[in-house]
């Protein structure tokens, strides 16, 4: 059983402007989960690559469909890597982006 809920968000084309301009908007869903920590070494190997870790949420591997944005209590973390362990569920490591 999950102890907590997020939002995934991806972003769909929804045709175009009278510019031609591409018309996006989002998607989200809301699908439960559990947060944990990022693991020390996850978190100086992200470091390395100029990732502000920020956390994991194990999600079901069935509710997940590559969207790389999270919506967790009013924050927006992006996702920067995905791994699937061995009881079909997924660990979504996310980071957290300065504005800009």
């Amino acid at each position: 059983m999950f102890s907590d809920a997020i939002e995934l968000v991806s972003v769909v084309e929804d045709g175009e402007d009278e510019l031609g301009q591409k018309i996006e908007r989002e998607v989200r869903r809301q699908v439960f989960c559990d947060r944990k920590s990022i693991p020390q070494n996850e978190f100086f190997q992200a470091g390395l690559k100029g990732i502000k870790a920020a956390h994991m949420f194990i999600v079901d591997l069935y509710d997940y469909q590559y969207e790389t944005r999270i919506i967790y209590k009013g924050k927006t973390y992006y996702v920067y890597r995905v791994y699937e362990n061995s009881n079909e569920k997924l660990e979504l490591y996310c980071e957290v982006k300065a504005r800009g």
